[in-house]
């Protein structure tokens, strides 16, 4: 063996007649096994952790440093059992069996830790940073055993492996790579087998076994005469300081921070281009999985064929260097190319992720193959090397994904990060020492990584991608934050060169905006249960969005003091570009109290109780979310209620499959007796419920919100302007969900994804379209005891005729929801005499805000500006004013055709008929047969009759 310093090519030994010597073979193996359940483990480990601690990037960050910080500490205790074990592959099976079996009882123990820890860490819920020490302690004693047993396994089998193949390099890779890849099935099969059918416990239970049966069949495998008598030199921990060997170490520990700051960065920086589902991220974790096992078996087959560590070593830097510069360089076209060519959505995630993380994470298995190799030539035991090598690299790796959440993307951002990331492996290849190999091979591998970092194209992610990200929402970018937990967008749709209204994004997906159709359910979150509950003094709201249902809080007559509860503190600070009148911003009014913390971590520890809680949580579908509409979640709500207490929660049909959205109602009706379902607008709904039940309602108690200006001039700006529209709203109550959920198991906390990954292929199933018709909501309110023991008999006899009004709304919108005789004009000709002015706009494709708009443009401007003047026609139609004096021929011509039609319906209505036709036949007979000709033409027919000139 070489001594410690000097450059070294280790020269593969092989078994007789160049084969592995018994047992190699069956060592991966394990490993595989070991692999794949250590992933399901983690899977389910962090799933589970968040609802003991939180799901706030900071609790996530605390759970995936304690996590490593174990394995770090495996590193490190198989270098000392090591040296008092005889044989390692028994001991190995002593310690995967430790793990299996702590892992498993951490599993179990779960659904009882935030009872367990409550009194723990309610009394710091006000001291961010006890809280955040007391997190950190809680989740590292959860994992200490099983992470740190975990860690043990790769060292303790590496010096077996050695022995059994000759050679330390190709032992190295191939565990690492039978390892890795295992753990590619592990993330796989948790996400599209385990979890879906067996639940998170059961899934955990799956694990253990994996691990239990790969310490089995090491046992087996230990019987053999070969592994007995392995004890590693004592020597052997002192060798790793000398310069060279510390030189290996600082490299292999930048290389496992590189890697995992770049996964951070990769998984946000694809999550601008994909909607972050949980087959998402497993999708993303599974190509860097896969690429690093490969690299480790590519890196043994070159190791048993004599290569220079040191010189793969620096080629694999300089390449890493190159391929983080390339894919981002090149990613927008990449892309731009998958998308045209129609690429099936699953498919485009994995191609995307292959193409920007596929390389690099390749060259990192290399790479540490390499540095193993290299630093094996400077120690005098394969165990020790493989515990020193990964202590420096999973000490890398905890601060490689901490830096990149908390001081590369707040700080530097996604491109500046990407460059940054890319130099460190310019300083990897310095690192490394190479004093065996030519001077051209020690010196163009740092003048390549130098031209690739000069080349590095900034100004592409404000030029290129944020760009993209205006063109797929149809708005202006006002501001962009990437921030700690998201990439925040807030942006600007506009009319006629003035803000419209502003959408909130996160990542690649709208969240919420300020539109009008957009506050009138989240505002009817505040404002239902304010109509039946008889005083909301103290509410609580889980997640603030664009403030439209924190608005409407503050706007309720009682209310003396709100909760506002989001996890993302960008969020809640860039507010003030949706509501930039601080006297009308929510969060400054003096009642509000805003924390920054999970909103289900939050309901857990704290002692409060509230009249009305309510929320605007992320879409379900969104990675991590689903705990914000299971049955536990729902219980924690109704726990948290006064009695008679009332929660609202969005539905969003338009996002979920039917049984999905079963899933949810049954899990809120399993908690609320009372449960009643209401539609917000469309296919955006209201779940209601109460602890105790809610008291009979007077009509003045339910109208009373209508008596007050400011909230009566709200109700009206989101269409609902008189309490009967908002009886009108009614689905469905407890009694209807039962038995529509019957055959449906709920949302629970042990089973997220019995809501699925994928989105619905049509915006509304057939299930939805039954419950949104207005004949049959009607019936089911008229025949539910709830609703006559509840509102007095009259208001609800008074609202009949809205359900009709609120079909033609969805009708409007939703082509899928439309009778087979559907025609707008006849519901506007309906509609005209008695409906909401605001849904009269609504549905011809105008608002209030441009009718506001429009109506500051001078008359001559609007004479002349044919979208101007469509919009002032079609406020003058809504407000029921006389239409405008006969036009000309050449006026007429020259407006929109949706301008044409307004004005036509406006003269029919008003009993111009005859004028009316004298307009349409200025229409060119060639137009007549496309819409919205076609329908308007069908109308007037009959509701237009008159005498044509």
């Amino acid at each position: 063996m070489s001594q410690p310093g000097v450059e070294f090519s280790l020269a593969p030994v092989p078994a007789p007649s160049g084969r592995d010597a018994p047992g190699a073979l069956a060592i991966q193996a394990v490993f595989f096994l070991s692999g794949m359940g250590a992933l399901v483990f983690e899977n389910v480990w962090f799933n589970q952790t968040g609802l003991v601690v939180g799901n706030s990037v900071w609790s996530a960050a605390l759970v995936v440093g304690a996590f490593m910080a174990g394995l770090a500490l495996g590193n490190g205790v198989a270098v000392a059992l090591a040296r008092r074990w005889g044989n390692l592959v028994r001991g190995y099976a002593l310690l995967e069996a430790v793990a299996a079996i702590s892992g498993a009882a951490v599993v179990l123990a779960f659904p009882y830790l935030p009872a367990v820890f409550r009194p723990l860490l309610s009394p710091y819920l006000d001291d961010a940073s006890a809280l955040n020490a007391i997190r950190l302690g809680i989740a590292f004693g959860l994992m200490v055993i099983p992470a740190t047993a975990l860690g043990t396994t790769l060292p303790l089998l590496s010096k077996p492996l050695e022995a059994a193949t000759g050679n330390y390099g190709y032992a190295l890779g191939r565990l690492y790579g039978a390892n890795t890849l295992g753990a590619v099935a592990g993330t796989l099969l948790a996400e599209l087998v385990l979890v879906p059918g067996l639940g998170l416990r059961a899934s955990g239970l799956f694990a253990a076994a994996c691990n239990l049966s790969a310490a089995l069949i090491a046992l087996r495998i230990g019987r053999h005469p070969r592994f007995y008598g392995s004890r590693s030199a004592a020597r052997g921990a002192r060798a790793l300081f000398t310069a060279d060997g510390m030189r290996v170490a600082v490299a292999a520990f930048l290389a496992g921070g590189v890697l995992l700051a770049l996964e951070v960065i990769w998984f946000r920086f694809l999550l601008l281009f994909q909607v972050g589902t949980t087959l998402v991220f497993a999708i993303m974790l599974a190509v860097v999985l896969a690429g690093i096992g490969l690299g480790g078996m590519v890196a043994s087959w070159w190791s048993r064929r004599g290569w220079s560590p040191g010189r793969v070593a620096r080629l694999a830097a300089a390449g890493g260097a190159a391929g983080v510069v390339t894919g981002y360089a090149a990613f927008h076209e990449v892309s731009e190319i998958l998308v045209t060519a129609g690429t099936e959505y699953g498919l485009l995630t994995v191609l995307l992720s292959v193409f920007l993380m596929g390389p690099v994470c390749l060259l990192s298995g290399v790479l540490f193959t390499a540095l193993g190799d290299h630093l094996r030539a400077r120690m005098t035991d394969a165990t020790t090397t493989t515990g020193a090598l990964t202590l420096a690299n999973t000490l890398g790796a905890l601060a490689g994904s901490l830096l990149a959440a908390f001081v590369l993307l707040p700080g530097y951002g996604l491109e500046r990060s990407f460059f940054i990331l890319a130099a460190l492996y310019g300083l990897i290849l310095i690192a490394v020492p190479d004093r065996a190999g030519a001077w051209s091979w020690r010196v163009a591998p740092v003048l390549a990584t130098g031209m690739v970092l000069a080349l590095f194209p900034f100004g592409r992610m404000t030029d290129t991608h944020y760009r993209r990200v205006e063109a797929h929402f149809g708005a202006r970018l006002v501001a962009a934050r990437e921030g700690v937990s998201e990439t925040v967008f807030y942006l600007a749709h506009g009319f006629k060169g003035e803000t419209l209204y502003h959408r909130l994004a996160t990542n690649s997906y709208s969240m919420s905006s300020t539109s009008s159709q957009s506050q009138r359910y989240m505002r009817l979150f505040a404002y239902l249960p304010a109509a039946f509950h008889p005083r909301i003094e103290r509410a609580l709201l889980i997640c603030f969005g664009v403030g439209s249902t924190a608005s409407a809080l503050t706007e309720l007559p009682d209310v003396r003091s709100i909760d506002v509860v989001d996890v993302s503190r960008d969020i809640l600070e860039m507010s003030d570009i949706a509501h930039p009148d601080a006297r009308r911003h929510p969060l400054r009014d003096g009642r509000v109290t805003v924390r920054v913390e999970d909103g289900r971590f939050f309901l857990q520890q704290t002692g409060k109780h509230y009249d009305l809680i309510t929320g605007e949580p992320p879409p379900p579908k969104i990675a991590g979310v689903a705990s914000l509409y299971t049955r536990e979640y729902f219980q924690l709500l109704q726990d948290h209620l006064n009695p008679g207490g009332l929660a609202t929660y969005w539905l969003p049909v338009i996002q979920l499959r039917q049984d999905d959205a079963l899933a949810i109602i049954r899990a809120f009706c399993d908690v609320f007796e009372d449960c009643s379902l209401w539609s917000g607008i469309g296919l955006q709904w209201i779940l209601m419920g109460s602890r105790g039940g809610i008291a009979p309602v007077s009509n003045d108690r339910f109208s009373r919100l209508w008596a007050l200006p400011e909230t009566r001039n709200e109700l009206r700006r989101i269409g609902i302007d008189t309490p009967e529209q908002l009886v009108g709203q009614f689905m469905a109550d407890a009694k209807a969900l039962r038995e529509l959920t019957s055959r449906t198991l709920p949302l629970v906390d042990d089973f997220p994804q019995r809501l699925s990954s994928t989105h619905p292929t049509r915006r509304a199933e057939p299930l939805f379209a039954s419950l949104l018709d207005a004949g049959g909501s009607r019936e089911r309110l008229e025949a539910s005891p709830w609703i006559a023991e509840k509102l007095p008999r009259s208001l609800v006899a008074r609202s009949g005729g809205r359900f009709r009004q609120r079909e033609m709304l969805d009708a409007a919108w939703y082509p899928e929801l439309r009778r087979p005789d559907y025609n707008l004009w006849n519901d506007l000709a309906e509609l005209i005499r008695t409906g909401p002015i605001t849904q009269l706009m609504w549905m011809l494709g105008s608002d209030p805000r441009m009718a506001e708009i429009a109506g500051r443009r001078d008359p001559g401007n609007a004479a002349t500006d044919p979208v101007v003047a469509e919009h002032t026609a079609i406020h003058a139609l809504a407000n029921r004013r006389y239409p405008a004096t006969r036009v000309t021929e050449k006026r007429f011509l020259a407006m929109t055709s949706g301008g044409q039609v307004v004005t036509l319906f406006h003269h029919c209505i008003a009993g111009e008929r005859a004028a009316a036709w004298s307009l349409i036949a200025w229409i060119p007979e060639e137009r007549r047969a496309q819409e919205p000709y076609r329908s308007f033409l069908s109308w007037a027919d009959t509701g237009c009759k008159a005498t044509r000139q």
